[in-house]
């Protein structure tokens, strides 16, 4: 039963016992106006759960869309890196990186319920990424030389590896949730194939004989 309604019932009860045992009025007029007062409270309170759950809906739908939005611009800043750098391995990573990246996106347009799940992923992650990445970039491109341009280089290129494997952990844990639910459906099917004698416990067919027509 709704909230709402339980509420409107105690309302109805509690009117009735106050025009009726409290202030004595009679019993049929006290009864109409509990009841009275129980649709008033119901249809209030109603309004009100329907208007709560239409802004919990919305704030959600609209969550969705700002970060599934902001993704998909920083995929591509990062998808149009892979052209201007000249690293052969850090090329190979950016482009695992866009198309796993990609391919969790998919994932939350198919179910934008697992906006919290890839949350991090997108704010922090992706970000991160872009940033090293644009910082990399300026310093193949100027050619720089000193001691400390390259050791930032050489970590990033390591960190790129880390990043990748993130991006896999991910996509990885985003279909994790889908694959139980359904090894449950594969579960109870093959519990009433077996309740039904089409196959046995090790999930072979039982051929049923046809019986001779006599």
């Amino acid at each position: 039963m709704k909230l709402s309604y339980m509420i409107s019932i105690v309302i109805g009860v509690i009117c009735f016992c106050l025009l009726y045992l409290v202030l004595d009025l009679n019993i049929l007029f006290s009864l109409i106006i509990s009841i009275i007062a129980y649709l008033a409270f119901t249809l209030i309170l109603n309004k009100n759960e329907d208007n709560i759950l239409e802004t919990a809906v919305n704030s959600e739908l609209i969550k969705y869309e700002k970060i599934y939005s902001e993704a998909k611009t920083i995929i591509r800043k990062i998808d149009l890196l892979e052209n201007q750098i000249d690293n052969l391995d850090m090329k190979a990573n950016i482009r695992i990186i866009c198309d796993t990246s990609n391919k969790i996106l998919v994932s939350l347009k198919e179910s934008p319920k697992k906006t919290k799940q890839v949350r991090k992923f997108i704010e922090y992650y992706l970000p991160f990424t872009l940033n090293i990445l644009n910082q990399y970039n300026t310093i193949e491109d100027q050619k720089l030389t000193s001691k400390e341009s390259i050791d930032f280089m050489k970590r990033v290129e390591k960190m790129l590896d880390r990043v990748k494997e993130a991006c896999e952990i991910q996509l990885n844990n985003m279909y994790e949730s889908d694959l139980l639910n359904t090894n449950a459906d594969i579960k109870v099917f093959e519990t009433m194939l077996k309740s039904d004698g089409l196959v046995d416990d090790n999930m072979n067919i039982i051929k049923v004989e046809e019986e001779e027509v006599k």
